[in-house]
């Protein structure tokens, strides 16, 4: 059985540098960091943290070309981000947890099946990384900006609390548009 698995997750995490898989991986970056500028018009909170229009991109790459591609997008985008200063230095740790790993798990949509309920498709894939992508954040406002929490409140509560305003309706955004999206885009992909 757990050769079997190894198998599976070599599939899943399979990468294949053709000229046609580069292209494509970088039209989804090209299209993350656009809508990484719509980001920039949202009302952000106080201490960082905004609905993410560009995780759509995504994890639409790592539904069409697997989560390897995902993952490789993700990280990718984070770094050109800082690159087109985009992105806030609060030092390696930050980078880490704010920026490169919630971007990465975001690529890892396919490793949970999608789901019909009725005519309703609910992607799990979605609902894993944005879970994911949520500890990563908590874990940096609960160790890296502690003292942003107010005095006498508990920073791993003031953090918890904090992110969930931000990565709820990125959920629920993502839950919304990317079942609409990935069957248009699908046929171009296959």
């Amino acid at each position: 059985a757990s050769m079997k698995g190894d198998r599976i997750m070599k599939k899943i995490l399979k990468v294949d540098f053709t000229v046609k898989s580069m292209c494509q991986l970088a039209m989804f970056m090209a299209i993350t960091l656009i809508l990484s500028y719509v980001n920039e018009i949202i009302p952000s909170l106080p201490q960082g943290g905004t609905i993410s229009v560009d995780v759509i991109a995504i994890m639409l790459c790592g539904y069409l070309m697997g989560a390897g591609y995902g993952v490789i997008c993700g990280i990718g985008v984070s770094l050109l981000q800082f690159v087109l200063g985009l992105a806030t230095y609060y030092g390696p740790w930050s980078v880490l947890l704010d920026y490169v790993l919630p971007l990465a798990v975001c690529g890892l949509t396919p490793l949970m099946k999608t789901q019909k309920i009725g005519n309703l498709p609910i992607c799990w894939g979605i609902v894993f990384v944005m879970f994911l992508k949520y500890l990563s954040h908590f874990a940096s406002g609960a160790f890296l900006f502690a003292s942003y929490a107010p005095e006498g409140m508990n920073p791993i509560v003031y953090s918890l609390g904090y992110n969930i305003i931000y990565v709820a309706p990125t959920l629920i955004l993502c839950m919304i548009v990317v079942p609409l999206l990935y069957p248009r885009l699908k046929r171009a992909f296959m």
